[in-house]
Order: C-alpha cells, then structure tokens, then sequence
C-alpha cells in the first residue's frame, strides 16, 4: 500500500485556507493509502497542541496524527525528530520541509500555491533532476505555466495541476429549485482588495435582489438589501451558503491576501468549489484562471469582472430563466462531485505517487 506523510509547518488547527486544506486533505488520503498527518506544536500558538479537529467538522480520530514541538517559527529542528521508514512519501507544502527530506533520501512531493521565489526556483532547477522528487503540485495551468518558463520545458511532465477542492459529503445539495419568487445572492470570504467588494457593494443599489454576505462586516451600511453576518467558523460554511441561492465570485486580476501576496493570476479559490458543491449558481468574474474551471452557460455565468451592470443582468437573467439556473446548478455540482471533489484529488495523489514508484 503506498505510504504518504504529509509534513506541514502549517499550524493545526487554525482558520487559515492552507490549514484547511491540508486537513480536508489529510481526511481522504488517511481512506485509500498507509497515510499520517505531522504538524508542529507551536508554543506560541497554544491551540496547536491539541490533535481536536472539531473545527474543521471532521472527525480527527480518524487519522494518525502526530504533533511535534516547534520552538520558534523558523524552527525546522522538530523535523529531525520524525523519522520513520524512507520508503515513505513526504508530502508537504514548504521548500524548506522539501529540502529537508531530499537531503535524507526520502522521496518528496511538493505543493506551490503561488510563483516560487527566485532562490526557491533555484531549489527546483535543482530538485527536478533528482530520482527522489516525486513531482510538484500546483494549483493552476497559469501557474505550471510561469513555472515551466523559469525551470524548462523538459520538467512540464514533473508538474501536476490539482486545483483546490471541496468535501462534497459536508454541503446540503438541494436537488428542488428555491420557492422564493426572487433569487438570494451572497458571498462568502475576505474583503481584501482584489476579492471583489468593491463591485458586490455597488450591486443593492442596482437592484432589490436580496444580498447575504459572510467573512467580514460594515456597520456603516444603510442599504436594507444586504445583510452582514461577520466571520464565519469553517464548520458553519454550509449552513451559511443554505441562505442564498446565487454564489457571487467577483474575482479582480489583481488579488492581494493578508501577508500582502499577490495571487489573483494563480488563484484557485476555496469558496468557488464550496459554491458548486453546495448548489449555488455562480456569477464569476470572467478572468483566465477561473475560466479554468468554470465555462460560461454550461455551469456558471461569467461577466465582465468591472463593470456592475453586468452582474445585474447576469442575476436579473437567472431569476426570469429557471431553467437556465437549474441545468447551471445541476452541472456545477456533477463537476465538484466528478473533478473537483478532496476524495478525487486524494486519489490523484496517490496515483502520482504510484507512478513515480512504478518507475
């Protein structure tokens, strides 16, 4: 049975989306492989001595667990103190957790979310021609794209694209169309620039549709149409989307997040899949990196990613076209459930990690 360790620095648990993701992660790969999750205990973040998962709904008992002491954030010494067989595959988010492991001969596979620095390509130039690199994982064509252009076309093999995901098994798919004569439109995440804001809070004065907005609050606004609920625990997500019919993904080009990254080209946003996997009809931003996975009338409607207008069209046009809004709902959640689903992208893992060996 294939043998995988996903190493992170990552602090557990936590509300951040890399957090997120690597226990949804771990949850699927602990199903179908000889699999155990590491993490640090941060002492200066108490809550990561705990092994409790309950708040990402899930059941932590589940997986092998194991928690190691991280004296400070640039510590990489608990990695000494893993171990464990070399014919395991470390899995892991961070170069430095990368290099670690090729320099002790276990086999690596790395994920990337966003364009490496220039000395960690200088990593990769490096690592790609070593027998114990698995392969790298990233998130989106645009970004194997401007990877492959730095490290050479002769590694395009070597770098998979998996896009970001969602656990279908936790959203409430409502096969019945809503009652309600008007669609309910919302969103769920940050306000930082980029992320949209600034076109959904011009929505309500275009139109009476009625506006639900999780992750952040205003208490300046005057507007009855929209109604803020603030930040939103990860395991109340689903019944938060259960409040709005239409899933609002305003995406700019340029998308800044907390640390100040730059991610709007390579994006892969959480919320888009959690959208579909819920039954929401999606109004994306018409951009390449989610053309990647949405196309226009088949499961999601895709407008101008600046001008208001046509986002008010797009959900006048939903409400008067129900059919439209069904076959869209419908397609969306047969995506999530068949490409973009955490089982189907575990099982992906896996079979990477199974070629590499066969080979």
């Amino acid at each position: 049975m294939t043998k995988i360790s996903l190493v992170t620095f990552t602090a557990i648990p936590h509300h951040s989306a890399e957090s997120i993701h690597m226990v949804m992660t771990a949850m699927e790969l602990a199903k179908i492989c000889d699999f155990e999750l590491v993490s640090p205990a941060k002492i200066w973040r108490k809550q990561t001595f705990s092994k409790n998962l309950s708040t990402y709904d899930v059941d932590g008992t589940a997986i092998r667990h194991r928690k190691l002491l991280q004296l400070y954030p640039n510590d990489t010494f608990f990695l000494r103190t893993i171990g464990g067989s070399k014919n395991r595959v470390i899995y892991c988010r961070q170069v430095v957790v990368a290099d670690f492991f090729l320099k002790r001969n276990f086999s690596v596979l790395l994920e990337v979310h966003s364009l490496p620095t220039e000395e960690d390509f200088e990593f990769l130039k490096d690592t790609f021609v070593n027998p114990r690199f698995v392969g790298l994982i990233v998130i989106t064509e645009a970004l194997k794209k401007d990877i492959v252009q730095v490290v050479g076309t002769e590694y395009s093999n070597a770098i998979h694209v998996l896009p970001d995901a969602a656990d279908v098994d936790r959203f409430h798919y409502n096969v019945a169309s809503p009652e309600n004569e008007s669609l309910m439109a919302g969103y769920i995440g940050s306000n930082f620039a980029g992320k949209g804001w600034e076109i959904i809070e011009k929505l309500p004065q275009k139109t009476e549709t009625k506006f639900h907005i999780y992750g952040f609050s205003n208490d300046g606004n005057p507007n009855p149409n929209i109604t803020f609920y603030g930040k939103v625990p990860f395991s109340k997500v689903p019944d938060a989307l259960d409040s709005f019919d239409i899933g609002l993904l305003p995406n700019q080009p340029s998308v800044v997040v907390a640390n100040q990254s730059e991610i709007g080209k390579y994006t892969s946003p959480m919320k888009l899949f959690e959208y579909m996997a819920s039954g929401k009809v999606i109004i994306a931003s018409d951009l390449p990196v989610i053309r990647e996975i949405l196309d226009h009338e088949h499961n999601a409607l895709l407008v101008p990613h600046d001008n208001p207008d046509a986002w008010i069209e797009a959900i006048h046009r939903l409400n008067t076209d129900r059919e439209l809004y069904n076959r869209l709902k419908k397609q969306a959640y047969e995506d999530v459930c068949n490409l973009y689903s955490y089982h189907a992208r575990a099982k992906q893992l896996v079979s990477i990690v199974d070629g590499h060996i066969g080979n």
